[in-house]
């Protein structure tokens, strides 16, 4: 794909996922003991042979650019292609909080028409699937279509329960889409879009240019909806798991769907490594006495109580007497003597006193904040 560069569009995320992106965007989201879920994107496109990549940062992104640095972690720091990463400012005296994708892409134009690459491949954030791209440029060609886009039937995406929107397509017997639905129905089978859209570069600039001028900003509802009527927009299906990350829930599930060896082969070894920042720390620490079952941990943890269906990651101490199940634990939090945690999400560097206990549900785990001290 070496005339293929890509746009990312790391945009904040839903409101519906609460403190966890208080301080960070839904991209900087930590996933499966030790990664981001931007690192999932980029290997992605490493692997893909993509070179170039566009990142355009909208709110709270400071964790994430020291965390991407200079792409050397995916090799996309050489003198041919590297990553860039795009502020929250635009060429028209904007405070920088775009209305939606089409408006950044519409601020960051004046990068896009510099790449020298034909094809440009924009990518949303808040879906974590393995792909490699180059099926995408090749049913492109093949198809001589105008737009494809890449979908997926997993039912894990998106249930006619909710409460958060999600884009499904309607597709001819050829793959040609003829329409896009927003409701998710009691059956099985729904395209729904990955987020992932292939087209030319200039076809894209004037698109963009041509909806944001009308004062539109959605880059489904508003351009690629009405692109269908003059344009051939085709599809392709990604095998394979895929998640969404929308509500405080659906980042719940898909951490804890790391559990499964299966989905963890299929999502960060089978199609090539998932690359990271590297960050230098001993290996876990099993005490004498710990009891774990069923869990995935970082590098640097000290395990000392009983962990059972959790994802821990790096840094993590926890204390004898401490009982964790159903939880997930980010880097550097202190569990203490005695605590116990039920369906919990605990965010970065937070302080779990002796004795407390915090009891969340599946459907409704509870969120401590990043930083927070709690004591009984």
């Amino acid at each position: 794909m070496n005339d293929t560069f890509a746009i990312i569009y790391a945009e904040h995320g839903s409101s519906l996922l609460g403190d966890l992106i208080a301080r960070r965007s839904v991209s900087a989201l930590p996933l499966a003991g030790r990664f981001r879920t931007i690192d999932v994107l980029l290997s992605n496109l490493a692997h893909s042979g993509v070179r170039n990549v566009g990142v355009i940062t909208q709110k709270n992104y400071q964790s994430l650019i020291e965390h991407i640095g200079s792409g050397k972690a995916w090799g996309l720091s050489g003198k041919a292609g590297g990553v860039t990463l795009l502020p929250p400012y635009d060429l028209d005296g904007s405070v920088g909080k775009y209305h939606g994708t089409s408006d950044a892409l519409f601020a960051k134009r004046d990068y896009i028409n510099k790449r020298r690459e034909r094809y440009c491949l924009v990518l949303g954030t808040d879906t974590v699937y393995r792909e490699d791209y180059t099926r995408m440029l090749e049913r492109h060609i093949e198809a001589d279509a105008d737009i494809t886009l890449l979908y997926s039937r997993d039912p894990r995406l998106a249930g006619a329960d909710s409460p958060t929107r999600m884009t499904y397509m309607n597709l001819d017997d050829d793959g040609v889409v003829t329409g896009f639905d927003y409701e998710a129905f009691e059956e099985e089978g729904q395209c729904a879009a990955l987020g992932a859209v292939l087209m030319r570069k200039d076809l894209l600039v004037r698109l963009v240019e041509d909806t944001c001028a009308e004062g539109h900003y959605n880059f489904t509802t508003d351009l690629l909806e009405a692109a269908l009527r003059e344009y051939k927009v085709v599809a392709v299906e990604h095998e394979g798991y895929a998640g969404r990350i929308t509500t405080i829930k659906s980042y719940f599930d898909l951490t804890r769907d790391m559990l499964d060896p299966q989905i963890r082969e299929d999502l960060f070894y089978a199609p090539g490594s998932v690359y990271t920042r590297i960050m230098d720390a001993p290996p876990v620490r099993f005490a004498g006495g710990c009891e774990v079952a069923n869990s995935v941990f970082g590098n640097g943890c000290d395990v000392r109580g009983r962990v059972v269906g959790s994802v821990v990651f790096r840094g993590v101490s926890i204390a004898p007497g401490a009982d964790l199940e159903n939880c997930v634990v980010m880097q550097d939090s202190t569990i203490a003597a005695d605590a116990h945690l039920r369906n919990v999400i605990i965010d970065k560097n937070v302080i779990i006193g002796e004795g407390v206990r915090i009891m969340g549900t599946p459907d409704s785990p509870a969120v401590v904040r990043k930083g927070s001290i709690i004591e009984a």
